[in-house]
């Protein structure tokens, strides 16, 4: 592979989920979930390496033993509840910037906690960003919302207002949601960074993010119900 067009598959697998405790390494089909993840990140076409970052040397054990090109020990910092994602990227920017291994150009950032994809669709969403990255800051992976953010709320002094309208005045979200655009939320399924914003700009994805829209369900587990449905799709697959 062209050195300039080198990429590495990033997998984050931090071990203090809240949401659902070990998230990360709970059996399904007789693998752990960030199973899933590692062995279909190896199979896109362009991925020079896949990397796995976690704060725990069990899920670095675990991930070697499916295939993991690089395992990377997180630091507490970076671990927390709070961390962002630039964090840990930092910490892999600098600690691999004078190592054996020349850093790519590119970081394909892949999510366990979505274990359900299309290698098809992934090596799309590569193909297309490679030919045109020189338009783009990044690549965001989102889905269509089945409500519009134009007809949602926040609470202030126990009173409703329109979140992006910004007024109490809520009447005119009475109307259906044809009359308002249709909005997306980023789903994990796909996010591709360009290495130069995290170690010249530190930023992630900046300020022209290419949409790349995901039409077909996305399962991102952040609660147990969403790891029930994730188990009964991994076992009809």
């Amino acid at each position: 592979m062209n050195k300039n067009k080198k990429i590495w598959a990033i997998i984050p697998a931090r071990s203090g989920s809240q949401s659902v405790k070990h998230k990360n390494i709970i059996e399904v089909k007789g693998k752990p979930l960030i199973a899933f993840t590692i062995l279909l990140a190896k199979k896109i076409l362009k991925v020079d390496k896949v990397v796995v970052s976690s704060d725990s040397k069990k899920y670095l054990r675990i991930a070697k033993k499916y295939g993991a090109d690089i395992l990377h020990l997180r630091s507490k910092k970076s671990s927390t509840n709070t961390a962002s994602d630039l964090s840990f990227f930092k910490e892999i920017v600098y600690f691999y910037k004078n190592s054996e291994f020349d850093l790519p150009k590119y970081f394909l950032h892949l999510r366990p906690n979505c274990p359900i994809r299309k290698l098809s669709t992934l090596n799309k969403a590569v193909n297309f960003f490679l030919k045109n990255s020189y338009k783009f800051s990044s690549m965001r992976s989102v889905s269509k919302m089945s409500e519009t953010s134009y007809k949602t709320f926040e609470i202030k002094n126990n009173l409703l207002k329109g979140l992006c309208g910004g007024s109490h005045n809520i009447e005119k979200m009475n109307k259906p949601k044809e009359f308002f655009k249709k909005t997306y939320m980023a789903n994990g399924y796909i996010d591709i960074i360009k290495v130069q914003n995290i170690s010249k700009r530190n930023i992630l994805h900046g300020n022209k993010s290419f949409a790349f829209l995901i039409k077909e369900p996305v399962v991102d587990i952040d609660s147990k119900n969403d790891l029930f449905f994730a188990k009964y799709l991994l076992r009809k697959i």
